[in-house]
C-alpha cells in the first residue's frame, strides 16, 4: 500500500505542478518562438492532460442514515506523435493512466478478529489502469496507411476481492497479472485528425499472468495447474504435476476505432473501441470487445467534470471465479467526478 500511496502522491504532485501551465503560458511560449503545433505538423507533436477528482461525504446524527466516504482519483492521457517531413511516415504513441482510492466509513473500525479493538479503516483501490498503444504507419494516400500496431492493457498495483477490505488475503490481480494486448499488421484509415479505423486480418493477441500462484488458480481464462490427488482423502497434500498457464497467444482478426475530439466548446471526448476474434473460435459470442470512453467537461481554467466508462466482453474470463462453473458476463466500470484539471503541450 505504501508504494501505491507514493505513486498516487507523485501523480497528484505532477498534476498540481502542471496547473501552472495555463493558456497564457502557452501563448507566451508561442510568442517566444516555441510555436504550439497540431497533428498536421511534421516532427514531434506531444501533449495531454491530467485530472484529479476528490469527493467526501460525512454524516452526523443523520436520521435518514448514511455512511461516511472519501474518494480521490487521478487520471492522465498522454500522446506523442511524429510525422516525417516527407509526409509518408507517422508514428503515434498513446498512454492512459488512472489510479484512485476510496474509504467507506470512519477512520477507525472494529477489528473483525477482535471486536474490542479499533483499527485503521484503510483506503482501498477503486481505479487502476495502464493502457499503452503505439502505431507506425506508411502512407498509401491522404487517408490510408499501412500500419503496425502494438498495445498493452494492465494495472499498476495489486487488487483484492471487494470483500477483503483489510487485505488479509492474497491479492487477485497485479501489474501484468493480468495483462493483455495486441501485435498486428493492417490498414489504418484516418479520414480526419481525430478519428481512425484500424483493420488487421493478422493479429496476435497475448495474455500474460506473470504470478504463478494466480496462474495455478486458472484465473483470467488461463489453464489451471494440474495436481496429483492420489491419497488426498487421507490428508495427503496434493502434489502439483504441471504449472498453470502464464502466457496465452491467439491469432485472429482485429479492429480498433479511435476518436479524440473537442465535440463542443470545453467538452472533449476520447474513445477507443476494440474487437478481436480468434480464428479457431468463430462464433459471434467469442468476439472480444473492449470499449473505453473518457469525457472531460471544463468548467473553468482549472476545474473540470470527468466521466469515465469501460465495457468489456471476454468469453474466456470467469467474472465470478468463486462460483461453480464459468460465469460469463459483461464487465462494466463507471466513474463520475469533479476536480482539478490541466491540459498541456501541443494540439491534438
Amino acid at each position: 500500500m505504501k508504494y501505491s500511496k507514493l505513486i498516487f502522491s507523485l501523480i497528484f504532485t505532477g498534476c498540481s505542478a502542471l496547473f501552472a501551465q495555463s493558456d497564457e503560458d502557452v501563448k507566451k511560449k508561442a510568442s517566444e518562438g516555441n510555436t504550439v503545433k497540431d497533428i498536421k505538423d511534421t516532427g514531434w507533436v506531444k501533449g495531454g492532460f491530467f485530472t484529479t477528482n476528490f469527493s467526501n461525504t460525512t454524516f452526523s446524527n443523520w436520521a435518514q442514515g448514511g455512511t461516511n466516504n472519501t474518494s480521490i482519483v487521478a487520471t492522465s492521457s498522454l500522446f506523442a506523435i511524429h510525422r516525417h517531413k516527407s509526409g509518408k511516415q507517422i508514428w503515434e504513441n498513446y498512454l492512459d493512466l488512472a489510479y484512485g482510492l476510496m474509504r467507506n466509513g470512519d477512520g477507525k473500525i472494529d477489528d473483525p478478529s477482535n471486536p474490542s479493538q479499533r483499527i485503521t479503516n484503510p483506503f482501498i483501490k477503486n481505479e487502476d489502469k495502464l493502457v499503452f498503444l503505439t502505431k507506425y504507419g506508411r502512407r498509401i494516400n491522404d487517408k490510408l496507411n499501412y500500419s503496425i500496431l502494438f498495445s498493452l492493457n494492465t494495472q499498476m498495483f495489486p487488487g483484492y476481492e471487494s470483500t477483503d477490505v483489510l487485505r488479509r488475503n492474497n491479492h487477485v490481480s497485479n501489474f501484468l497479472a493480468q495483462g493483455f494486448g495486441y501485435l498486428s499488421v493492417g490498414i489504418d484509415y484516418k479520414p480526419t485528425s481525430y478519428f481512425s479505423v484500424y483493420v488487421s486480418p493478422v493479429t496476435a493477441k497475448y495474455t500474460i499472468l506473470r504470478e504463478q500462484r494466480l496462474a495455478d488458480m486458472g484465473l483470467y481464462g488461463m489453464t489451471p495447474a494440474e495436481y496429483d490427488t492420489t491419497g488426498s482423502y487421507m490428508g495427503v497434500t496434493p502434489k502439483k504435476i504441471k504449472d498453470g498457464q502464464t502466457f496465452r497467444k491467439e491469432l485472429g482478426w482485429y479492429i480498433n476505432l479511435g476518436f479524440n475530439k473537442e465535440v463542443m466548446k470545453n467538452i472533449s471526448w476520447q474513445s477507443r473501441l476494440e474487437f478481436f476474434q480468434n480464428y479457431k473460435t468463430m462464433a459471434p459470442e467469442r468476439i472480444d470487445i473492449n470499449w473505453q470512453n473518457t469525457i472531460n467537461m471544463k468548467v473553468n481554467k482549472y476545474i473540470s467534470v470527468s466521466l469515465i466508462n469501460q465495457v468489456i466482453w471476454d468469453y474466456d474470463v470467469d467474472t465470478i471465479a468463486d462460483e461453480e462453473g464459468t460465469q460469463r458476463n459483461w464487465q462494466l466500470k463507471n466513474f463520475f467526478g469533479v476536480g482539478f484539471s490541466a491540459r498541456f503541450g501541443d494540439k491534438l
